[in-house]
């Protein structure tokens, strides 16, 4: 007994080790020595990959007075003066703020360096990679004709061509979402049948403004029961946690307070047409809501699990709903901010 507990918890420790080195690889500057940074003299860069001749912005802070203190790109690994000089670099501003520096690297590794007084002095390191632009050329629907009843939920998949394209984001829309609303997850789309009639969804890259279609009808059919039964099987079969797959917390318990108010009109026979009409729109509008708190790992939509989810969500460490910078996507668990927990739940789907 006791050494199967201890094979199960070596596996744990394994599995969790794994999990820290990848989000550390991706998130961390290289371990090269670097001074003793003054008080709030940081690096931070806009992202952890670059596009080859995509400008590289560099926020820092705590930059001193005297405006020799400068920013500059090395190979990865590279210690100045004896690497050599810098790729590229800029004197910056005193106090806080942004530089842009024009990109002219060839694809591969480098280093952001935080110096000191037009000197050596590193105080700050972070590393990040330049890849080659790999457009998108299409992208294409699983289905291109849908037949649903009203109170129904399909799922659209959208496949992006090439599949190693840089940027396979997409979004979503629907010429009628009073028949049929789209709730977005990435690279696929939850159709949620409101009405009787017909609409078309349509699905477009960010790149290249490719789009694809399908036509949607939606049947009549449904009661404010049926819509009932559906919501309360999608609650029921729903788990809440911290993984890939499953709900954000709490979101089964506003689910259940929509249920229980519709449940209310269902049972009460001196309720109006009006009434019940009402109540399965604020219902339809709960399962919605509800569907949009589902965890997913896929943050760029590209319907895989990978090192690209990884790098977005480490890229937007530290936000907070509301900022300017405000990355939805990268907000795996939908607390209103980006953090361990995020990266965790990505590094854990893409070890799976």
């Amino acid at each position: 007994m006791n050494n199967k507990r201890n094979r199960k918890t070596l596996r744990l420790i394994g599995y969790f080790a794994s999990v820290m080195m990848l989000i550390f690889n991706l998130s961390a500057p290289s371990f090269i020595p670097v001074a003793e940074a003054a008080a709030g003299q940081t690096l931070t860069l806009d992202k952890l990959q670059y596009l080859k001749g995509e400008a590289i912005t560099l926020s820092y802070t705590g930059a001193g007075d005297n405006g020799k203190d400068w920013v500059g790109i090395y190979q990865t690994g590279a210690v100045p003066p004896n690497s050599g000089v810098s790729l590229i670099w800029d004197y910056i501003k005193a106090g806080d703020g942004k530089v842009s520096l024009s990109n002219t690297l060839a694809p591969g590794k480098y280093d952001a360096l935080f110096l000191l007084n037009g000197e050596y002095e590193i105080v700050d390191r972070k590393t990040f990679e330049v890849v080659d632009r790999i457009p998108v050329n299409g992208v294409t629907l699983d289905q291109e004709n849908i037949n649903m009843t009203e109170g129904d939920t399909v799922t659209l998949t959208a496949t992006v061509s090439p599949d190693n394209a840089n940027d396979p984001q997409v979004s979503w829309t629907s010429s009628d979402p009073d028949v049929v609303s789209v709730t977005a997850t990435g690279g696929s789309a939850l159709l949620t049948g409101n009405s009787p009639g017909t609409a078309t969804v349509t699905v477009t890259t960010a790149d290249g403004n490719f789009k694809s279609s399908a036509s949607v009808t939606v049947d009549a059919g449904l009661t404010l029961q049926n819509i009932i039964e559906n919501a309360k099987a999608k609650n029921d079969a729903a788990v809440e946690g911290n993984e890939d797959g499953l709900y954000a917390a709490d979101s089964k318990a506003q689910l259940q307070l929509a249920i229980d108010a519709s449940n209310h009109i269902a049972n009460d026979s001196n309720a109006t047409q009006e009434q019940v009409d009402s109540a399965k729109a604020v219902l339809k509008a709960a399962i919605q809501l509800f569907e949009k708190q589902r965890i997913t790992a896929d943050v760029n939509g590209d319907g895989k699990r990978s090192v690209g989810d990884l790098a977005i969500v480490a890229g937007a460490h530290g936000q907070q709903q509301g900022q300017a910078n405000w990355n939805e996507n990268a907000d795996v668990n939908h607390d209103g901010k980006v953090d361990h927990v995020d990266l965790e739940i990505v590094a854990k789907a893409i070890l799976q």
